[in-house]
């Protein structure tokens, strides 16, 4: 399948905007493959054409979401300085009430693969930006590597 045809693209945006539905009408462990098909007017091949199974939609959804709303100062950066980590914790907080409150979703089985998800997409970011960083001979590169593996700047 071709991600880049129209129709893929408008099937697997019919069978998002679908799960997001569900996930405002029930908890996502009773959201069934079957609930996902029936609300997308889909059969069950073509959601398996496009998703392994409900975990791999909502990763993708999580993912989506997280880089959708990511602010380009964040993605651009290259100093982890305090005006920087303060715009990363603004926006962990509002990524939060977008993906919970406004869309009215209150499930706590899903909130661990969330936070996961989260947790990875900043660790890369923060990553990248002390790399960049040590590119510019602005930081030691034992120090990324500590502060990437002990994930030294999440704990804070």
């Amino acid at each position: 399948m071709n991600e880049k045809d129209p129709r893929a693209v408008r099937t697997k945006n019919l069978i998002k905007e679908s799960f997001i539905q569900l996930l405002e009408e029930k908890d996502f462990k009773y959201i069934t493959i079957k609930d996902i098909t029936t609300k997308a007017t889909i059969n069950r091949a073509t959601f398996y054409a496009h998703y392994l199974d409900k975990y791999i939609l909502l990763e993708e959804l999580v993912i989506d979401c997280f880089e959708e709303m990511l602010p380009t100062e964040i993605l651009s950066a290259t100093d982890l300085n305090e005006e920087i980590i303060k715009k990363l914790i603004f926006f962990l907080y509002e990524y939060n009430i977008s993906f919970y409150q406004k869309r009215k979703i209150d499930s706590t089985s899903i909130a661990s693969t969330v936070d996961n998800l989260l947790k990875y997409k900043i660790d890369n970011l923060i990553e990248k930006i002390l790399n960049s960083m040590v590119s510019r001979n602005e930081l030691d590169f034992r120090d990324t590597n500590i502060l990437v593996k002990t994930n030294f700047l999440i704990s804070i």
